[in-house]
C-alpha cells in the first residue's frame, strides 16, 4: 500500500573546521554549529538503519531542517570566497535507490554540491516516510474478505471493532489529508533537486570522471529525482483516493462486492480518471528510473564479458538500475491502477449511463480482470520464489495465502460486477461485448502538483549575491539582515 517504505541514505562524521579555513575568522562560532547541524542528522539516519526504536522518520526531518539553513550558508560562502577549502572537499555517503550485486558501498563524492544534493534526497525520502508511517498509525478503514465470504479488517495498525467512530473518521482524514501534503512537498524537493542542484553536481562529475571502480549511484541523476517526483505524486493521488472512498466504508466493509453502488458513492467516472493519471505517474517514474521490463540486478551475473574486447569485469549496476523493491513497486501500483481504472471505467457505464452500456461495461471489467490476474499471479511467483515441500498439497496451501491482499480484494469486486452484468446481458441487454483493443480510454485527471520547494533563509554569512558589475545592492544593509530564526520540525503541524 503506498506510500512506498524508502530506505535512507547514510552518511560518516565529519568536521568543517578541519574541512574549510575562514579566511576572516568570523564563522567559526556557525562551522561548529553546521558540524553540530550534521551530526544530528548522521546520528538520526544512522538509528533508522540500525532499527533503533526510538528512530522515526519525523526525527530525521528535523534533523535535515536544523542542519540546510547552515550548508546553504557554507555552500554561498565558498561561492563567495569568504570560506576556502583546506583541501578537494569530499563527503561519504551510502546510496539507498542504487543496485549493488554485493554490499552496497561507502562511495566519497567530491564537492559540497554532493552534500547538498545527497541532503536534500533525505529529506524527500523522509518526508514520503513520515507520511506512511503516519497512514500506518491511522485506524483501520479497509476490509478483506474471507474465505466464507465475511468481513474482516486489515491493512493498519490498529483495529475497528463494528464500525469507525466519528473521532476515527476525523482522524483518518486529517491523517490523510497531512500524508497527501507531505507527498506533495517531497515532490516538489525532488523537482527543485533535478532543476537546480543536478545540473552543477555534473561539473564536479565530469572532473572527478568515474567514481573509482564504480560509476556514479543512480541518486546523482537528474532523471531519478524526476522519476521520485512522479512516485510521491502517485503516491499523495492513491491517498487522496482512499479519502475520496472513506464515505462509503461502512458498504465496503459490510456489503458483499459488486453491485449496487451506494447513493453517497463517488463519480466512478471521477475514480477512473484519478486510477488513470496515477498510472500514468508510475509508467513515467519506471522510465525514468530506466527499469528494464522489472529486470533485478540480481538476476544478472556478477562478472559479464566484453563482446566487442573479451575482457571480463566485475558488471557494475549503479548507474540508471534502482533496487529492485523500487522496481517491482512501481510495476504492481502501475498495473493495479490500470487495471482498477477499467473496472471503474466498466461500472460507469453500466451504471450511470442514460441507457446502460452492458455490452462495454462487460468488456472493460474484464479487461480489469484480466490485469489484476497478471498481477496476482507475479506476486504469487514472488512469494513462492525458494518455496520447496515434498507434498503438494502443503504448496499449493502455501498458495492461497500467497494470494490473500489487495489484488485479491479487488479481483472478487470485479469478479462480482462480471457476474452482474453478464447476467443482466444474457437475461435482459443482449449487447455485444466489444474487444478490449477497441475500448477508446480516455485521459486521466490530476488534482495535486508538487509543492514548490522554496530553501530556507540561510544561517550565517550574506544572503544575496554580490552583482557580478560590482554595483551597490538595491537594498542597504541587506548583507547584515538577519534571516528569520527556523526551529525543528517548523511546518509539520498535525
Amino acid at each position: 500500500m503506498p506510500p512506498f517504505p524508502f530506505p535512507l541514505p547514510t552518511t560518516s562524521l565529519i568536521s568543517y573546521a578541519n574541512l574549510l579555513h575562514d579566511t576572516s575568522l568570523s564563522f567559526t562560532a556557525e562551522l561548529a554549529e553546521a558540524t553540530s547541524a550534521r551530526t544530528t542528522l548522521q546520528l538520526a539516519l544512522k538509528a533508522l538503519d540500525e532499527n533503533n526504536p526510538s528512530a522515526s522518520a519525523l526525527s530525521v526531518v528535523d534533523a535535515v531542517q536544523g542542519y540546510l539553513p547552515y550548508l546553504q550558508s557554507i555552500i554561498h560562502s565558498l561561492d563567495s570566497d569568504l570560506l576556502l577549502p583546506k583541501s578537494e572537499l569530499s563527503f561519504t555517503w551510502t546510496p539507498s535507490l542504487t543496485s549493488y550485486p554485493l554490499k552496497t558501498p561507502a562511495l566519497t563524492l567530491p564537492s559540497i554540491h554532493a552534500e547538498h544534493l545527497f541532503v536534500l534526497l533525505v529529506y524527500a525520502l523522509s518526508l514520503s516516510n513520515y507520511a506512511n508511517s503516519i497512514l500506518r498509525s491511522l485506524p483501520v478503514f479497509e476490509s478483506i474478505q474471507d474465505s466464507k465470504g465475511k468481513s474482516k479488517a486489515g491493512g493498519a495498525a490498529q483495529s475497528v471493532v463494528g464500525r469507525l467512530t466519528a473521532e476515527d473518521e476525523k482522524k483518518i482524514t486529517v491523517g490523510l489529508g497531512r500524508a497527501v501534503d507531505l507527498l506533495c512537498q517531497a515532490s516538489g524537493i525532488a523537482t527543485y533537486v533535478a532543476d537546480k542542484i543536478c545540473p552543477v553536481f555534473e561539473g564536479a562529475k565530469k572532473g572527478a570522471g568515474r567514481n573509482g571502480k564504480l560509476k556514479w549511484p543512480v541518486e546523482t541523476g537528474a532523471e531519478a529525482f524526476r522519476g521520485l517526483a512522479m512516485v510521491f505524486l502517485a503516491d499523495a493521488h492513491v491517498t487522496a483516493i482512499r479519502k475520496l472512498l472513506l464515505p462509503v466504508l461502512t458498504h465496503s466493509l459490510f456489503s458483499p462486492p459488486g453491485p449496487p453502488l451506494p447513493s453517497n458513492h463517488p463519480s466512478p467516472s471521477l475514480l477512473a480518471k484519478l486510477y488513470l493519471h496515477t498510472a500514468s505517474l508510475y509508467e513515467s517514474a519506471r522510465a525514468f528510473f530506466k527499469v528494464r521490463g522489472g529486470e533485478s540486478s540480481s538476476n544478472r551475473k556478477l562478472f559479464s564479458r566484453d563482446k566487442k574486447t573479451g575482457d571480463t569485469e566485475p558488471h557494475d549496476t549503479t548507474e540508471g538500475d534502482p533496487i529492485p523493491e523500487l522496481q517491482r513497486y512501481l510495476r504492481k501500483e502501475s498495473l493495479l491502477a490500470s487495471a482498477l481504472a477499467r473496472k471503474w471505467l466498466g461500472v460507469d457505464a453500466g451504471e450511470n449511463s442514460k441507457e446502460p452500456q452492458t455490452g462495454e461495461a462487460l468488456a472493460w471489467v474484464k479487461d480489469a480482470q484480466s490485469r489484476l490476474e497478471e498481477l496476482e499471479d507475479s506476486a504469487v511467483r514472488e512469494k513462492m520464489k525458494g518455496f520447496s515441500l515434498s507434498r503438494g498439497g502443503d504448496k499449493k496451501k502455501e498458495a492461497r495465502k500467497a494470494r490473500k491482499g489487495r489484488v485479491e480484494r479487488e479481483l472478487e469486486d470485479v469478479r462480482a460486477w462480471i457476474a452482474s452484468y453478464q447476467a443482466l446481458n444474457d437475461k435482459v441487454s443482449f449487447q455485444p461485448v466489444p474487444p478490449s483493443s477497441s475500448l477508446v480510454v480516455p485521459s486521466g485527471r490530476q488534482v495535486f502538483n508538487a509543492k514548490t520547494f522554496v530553501p530556507p533563509p540561510n544561517k550565517f554569512g550574506s544572503t544575496f549575491k554580490v552583482p557580478l558589475d560590482g554595483s551597490t545592492p538595491d537594498s542597504e544593509g541587506a548583507q547584515n539582515a538577519s534571516p528569520t530564526e527556523a526551529y525543528a520540525g517548523q511546518g509539520n503541524y498535525f
